[in-house]
């Protein structure tokens, strides 16, 4: 069966810019533009931004839409207002993550959510079997929105430049519309990069231009574009889980060290039984953070062993360049996941020593 190969919108522009491709799951995508060293540093010390189109939008609208995301996520919709925004795992019956996503209030009727792009298909069928029959409705949107992520200490100074706005008093987590020269834009500061920064999200005609306009405006700030190369190693040093290789249907947020995204007092949303019940007993494994402490870099599918007994496959890992060290994350035995515990990643059949270290193992510095 061949797979059709998906591309961002501005794939044209990124080629011009010298992107480099490369495969991220069905699309192909920017992997770096100069390379992902220097795309890193740029977004930990100046300022980067990222296409990611890919990402997918859904809208959920109706008197009983916020009753119904109050059952959909384990999260109290309650403590949303209008322009603010909540980090949530989607979790099925069995307490497993189908995804992991944010949902904003645009109105107390109306909200949207954001979901990985891997998954918009699978969460879009997941949440329409769940509707109530007439009184909410969900509309995916993914084909007419862009989203842009300017990430990075001056990525502030970039936005305001640009819209002509004070963002200072954006808290984190929330989120404005703008009615700019590229029409009225949704702009929140969130990201997935361990930076300050902002998510911005035009329709798809506007995209090219407002692309455009960013660099215009970040130029002389040491804005650069960056691929899908540099927002894996940020979003890995910053501790953030990646779907598909940190977290998958199976995977409880205990388990995912994902708990502080539930509210333990709610019991009339999805999988409650199994989450409450790890929360209770503990999980049998939890994710953990690990370093490199003897030469070797730990990548996705690796096996930790311990005293010859395995624990489990390495999910995330690589160079983490800030820090310049070798890092991972890893589901082992409960019992295993002290901070300071030793274990061995198996690195080319040769057993490499590495060290259980606390999450995140990057975090930035707040002025």
């Amino acid at each position: 069966m061949t797979t059709v190969v998906k591309r961002l919108p501005l794939h044209e522009l990124h080629a011009k810019a010298g992107g480099h491709f490369g495969a991220f799951g069905d699309w192909e995508v920017p992997l770096y533009f100069t390379s992902i060293l220097d795309e890193h540093e740029a977004v930990r010390t100046q300022a980067g931004i990222f296409d990611i189109s890919h990402m997918g939008e859904f809208f959920v609208s109706g008197k009983a839409a916020k009753g119904f995301l109050d059952f959909l996520l384990p999260r109290k919709m309650e403590r949303l207002q209008d322009g603010k925004a909540l980090y949530a795992p989607l979790l099925n019956e069995e307490g497993g993550i189908v995804d992991d996503l944010i949902v904003y209030q645009l109105s107390p009727e109306r909200f949207l959510l954001i979901v990985n792009a891997a998954n918009i298909e699978k969460d879009f069928e997941f949440i329409r079997h769940h509707l109530p029959t007439g009184s909410v409705e969900l509309e995916n949107a993914s084909e007419r929105k862009s989203l842009f992520a300017l990430q990075g200490p001056r990525s502030l100074e970039i936005a305001e430049a640009l819209f002509r706005c004070d963002f200072k008093s954006l808290g984190y987590y929330h989120f404005l519309t703008l009615k700019t020269d590229w029409g009225e834009l949704f702009c929140s500061r969130t990201g997935y990069t361990g930076e300050d920064g902002f998510e911005i999200m035009p329709d798809a005609p506007q995209a090219a231009s407002l692309w455009e306009a960013i660099f215009s405006a970040g130029k002389a700030k040491g804005l650069k574009p960056i691929g899908f190369g540099a927002r894996d190693t940020l979003r890995l040093e910053a501790g953030m889980l990646l779907y598909g290789q940190d977290m998958d249907d199976t995977t409880s947020p205990v388990e995912a060290g994902l708990a502080w995204a539930v509210d333990f007092d709610k019991k009339n949303f999805l999988g409650w039984p199994r989450v409450h019940e790890e929360k209770e007993k503990g999980p049998a494994r939890k994710l953990v953070g690990f370093e490199m402490t003897e030469r070797g870099i730990p990548r996705h599918g690796f096996q930790m062993e311990k005293a010859g007994k395995a624990l489990g496959p390495v999910t995330s890992g690589g160079p983490a360049p800030t820090l310049k060290k070798n890092i991972g994350l890893g589901y082992v035995p409960a019992a295993e996941a002290k901070v300071g515990n030793e274990l061995e990643i198996v690195i080319r059949n040769q057993k490499v020593k590495a060290k259980v270290v606390p999450l995140p193992f990057y975090k930035r510095k707040r002025s």
